[in-house]
């Protein structure tokens, strides 16, 4: 409820500021003074008037509303001219706007949300709204004693009126925010879902692809940003797909990217022409590096190859994820593109295969953890015997005999090109897919 002045008498008669008193007669409590429902006849005779006002004062103050449509702006005017129509009726009866009212404005700023326009426009537009109409107000009003000791109450109801609506505002607007931001993400979700799935259509493609600002028809990649380490703590992972999504929208063509999170990573699906994919690869790695020394937590990406249009984006995804897997397991760069890691990347592409391989060349090593120790040393740092023995402060004939012992248990020799080869590519798949069957 509005808030009341309280008026000081004397003898019946009312003082003003100024010092002077003026006789009145008895007023009734529940209802504006004389002065006061003069002040607000004149100014309902101006309603028009003042939201054509304000509607000219967001144009040319607030650079959103410069870009909203001919018909929101009308819409926008209405708004004006209802509040304007509800503030001076709940002055008339002395309290806050009503249930009616605020539903109203809250309508009105959840279609702001729909339409884009930043909240932070919309709360300054009500600031200048209120700013305008107190300024006719106070014009009103004049040098009158009586008048004036009514503008106090008057600006009162305006500080008040604007406070809760304002709360109303944000709150309508946050809330249908959220519900926007859950339904985006769950169509970018579903749109990822389906083109890496063959689930779509070519015209499905065509019209999801068009609803969230992407073009079908140009050349696309996909990258994959994620913790080196996807099997971290739950809220270490989810604040670093929080940050990963916010600085993702600094990435070159954000305005014409996806970002979707999927699991512990986020997927960004992204213009790849022949200047555009460079751009991006210079892009993930800063935002790799940036995140990581943010947080405190490696990061790692992988980028797939290329694409001539959104519908052959599924293999793109599958390099994506071998480069990221190639990433995690690498000591090196932290962000590859597909096709930089070969070995890795047949390993990955290959799981089966290699991980039989792993399997059977390295099991009969597991119970004799110093022979392994020595193969991944010569793998290393070999074939010098010398250099192999110094490293493990070892005689180079126990180097020498513990890779026969590796020889019989595992049927190839490290001393031969063939033989190491196979070794390494085990020692290799061990690491990125696990030794275990």
């Amino acid at each position: 409820m509005a808030a009341k002045i309280t008026k000081s008498t004397t003898n019946g008669r009312r003082t003003t500021r100024a010092g002077s008193s003026r006789a009145l007669p008895s007023e009734d409590p529940a209802r504006p003074s004389a002065a006061l429902r003069e002040i607000l006849d004149e100014l309902e005779q101006m309603v028009e008037q003042l939201a054509e006002r304000m509607l000219e004062r967001y144009l040319a103050s607030i650079p959103s509303y410069r870009a909203l449509p001919d018909e929101t702006l009308r819409q926008v005017r209405e708004v004006n001219r209802k509040n304007l129509t509800g503030f001076i009726g709940a002055l008339r009866r002395r309290q806050g706007p009503s249930d009616e009212e605020l539903a109203f404005v809250r309508a009105s700023a959840s279609k702001r949300a729909r339409e884009g326009v930043p909240l932070s426009a919309l709360l300054q537009a009500y600031r200048l709204g209120a700013q305008l109409a107190w300024g006719q107000a106070r014009e009103l009003i004049g040098e009158d004693p009586v008048r004036l000791y009514e503008g106090l109450e008057l600006a009162t109801a305006v500080m008040h009126w604007v406070d809760v609506v304002s709360g109303a505002v944000a709150q309508a607007y946050l809330e249908e925010y959220e519900r926007l931001s859950s339904d985006r993400e769950a169509a970018r979700r579903d749109f990822l879902d389906g083109i890496i799935g063959g689930a779509l259509t070519d015209e499905e493609i065509l019209a999801r692809a068009e609803a969230l600002g992407l073009d079908p028809a140009a050349a696309t990649s996909i990258a994959i940003v994620g913790p080196a380490d996807p099997s971290a703590d739950d809220a270490v992972l989810r604040a670093v797909q929080h940050r990963l999504k916010t600085l993702a929208a600094e990435l070159p063509a954000a305005d014409r990217s996806l970002v979707v999170g999927r699991g512990p990573e986020i997927v960004i699906v992204f213009p790849a022409g022949p200047d555009a994919l460079g751009d991006m690869q210079v892009g993930m790695r800063t935002l790799v590096e940036r995140v990581g020394e943010t947080l405190e937590v490696p990061v790692r990406a992988g980028i797939g190859r290329p694409r001539d249009s959104l519908a052959e984006l599924a293999p793109c995804y599958r390099e994506a994820s071998i480069a990221l897997a190639a990433a995690r397991a690498s000591s090196g760069a932290p962000t590859v593109s597909y096709g930089e890691m070969l070995i890795e990347e047949l390993i990955l592409r290959e799981r089966g295969v290699s991980k039989r391989l792993a399997t059977q060349l390295l099991e009969p090593l597991d119970a004799h953890p110093e022979l392994k120790h020595t193969l991944v040393e010569y793998i290393e740092h070999g074939p010098s015997l010398p250099a192999v023995a110094k490293r493990l402060f070892l005689h180079p004939n126990t180097v020498s005999y513990r890779l026969s012992r590796i020889r019989d248990l595992t049927g190839r020799d490290p001393k031969t090109p063939a033989g190491i080869a196979e070794l390494f590519l085990a020692l290799r798949a061990s690491q990125l897919l696990g030794a275990g069957p």
